[in-house]
């Protein structure tokens, strides 16, 4: 039974390390990679890296499709994907070697064509047979109609298929009435979704809502950087510390924290072992150069 990890805004990935970053300078690059990357492939790197089975769905078009598919190779991920007629983005991070900071620099994409959206809609029921379960994260490129994701939610779980969503706002609200297993906002993302408009949103109120998804079949997973990350077992919600870390590159921590938590949750429904993982893979990812994994596979070539 494999994953199935989502993304409708694929990226390629420049990691540009500096000395440090100097504004209104000309800043030398120490050493430049480029990954294909995305929300859902970082998932899917770090759920390979895991042992776990895994399919990422995506869509690609453009000149650099075939660059982006090599690219998915070397990282030994298996994929599929819908020609979407819409150039690739490309996404910058600029890393301070001696702030440990990463400057993220993001490129919108070009809307898809009008017939990317029904093409991923049949791609996608076509690979929920033999799946495990469903990780739908990030935001969808221009051209996708209002409703795919929560058009996902519901046949991946009339499917029987276990689902997680790592995104945000008018999405996830419509996403919720097709009750997703797992959700995996950080805490300002869960504070703009269900409560839009609020400047000041009481540690309580945020408790409350968690218990109330809670009890309604939905486990909420709050992240909040250096932060503890918040949990709900039983009736009370649990807060629990995050090791520091001195980052090379945080890009990417929070899918590769997204990979640990299903990796786990999914075969045992212990929600504690699974935020275990998810941390310790969130600081393996944080320890390294290239985004979305959580150890590095024949570093001699990158």
């Amino acid at each position: 039974m494999r994953f199935l990890t989502v993304s409708l805004h694929p990226v390629l990935q420049r990691t540009c390390e500096l000395d440090r970053l100097q504004e209104n300078r000309v800043n030398r690059c120490l050493t430049l990679r480029v990954d294909a990357s995305g929300k859902g492939v970082n998932v899917a790197r770090v759920l390979h890296q895991l042992g776990k089975e895994v399919l990422h769905l995506t869509q690609l078009g453009g000149v650099l499709t075939d660059y982006f598919i090599e690219l998915i190779k070397q990282d030994g991920l298996a994929l599929s994907w819908v020609d979407s007629e819409s150039e690739i983005r490309i996404c910058t991070t600029l890393l301070s070697r001696s702030a440990h900071t990463a400057t993220e620099i993001v490129e919108e994409a070009p809307p898809v064509s009008p017939h990317t959206d029904g093409r991923m809609r049949v791609r996608f029921l076509q690979l929920l047979p033999g799946t495990r379960m469903v990780i739908l994260s990030g935001s969808k490129a221009p051209g996708f109609t209002a409703d795919i994701l929560p058009w996902m939610v519901r046949q991946a779980k009339a499917c029987g298929v276990q689902v997680l969503l790592d995104y945000r706002g008018r999405d996830l609200l419509d996403s919720l009435a097709y009750q997703p297993d797992l959700i995996k906002p950080n805490r300002q993302e869960f504070e703009d979704t269900f409560f839009p408009g609020c400047s000041a949103v009481s540690e309580h109120r945020i408790m409350e809502k968690m218990i109330a998804l809670e009890q309604s079949g939905i486990h909420a997973v709050l992240t909040d950087g250096a932060q503890p990350v918040w949990y709900v077992q039983g009736e009370r919600v649990v807060r629990r510390p995050v090791e520091a870390v001195v980052p090379v590159n945080a890009i990417g921590s929070g899918d590769a924290f997204a990979a640990g938590l299903a990796a786990v949750w999914s075969e045992t429904g212990d929600m504690g072992a699974a935020v275990d993982k998810a941390l310790w893979c969130g600081k393996q990812n944080a320890r390294l150069i290239k985004p979305g994994v959580i150890r590095l596979q024949n570093e001699e070539h990158f």
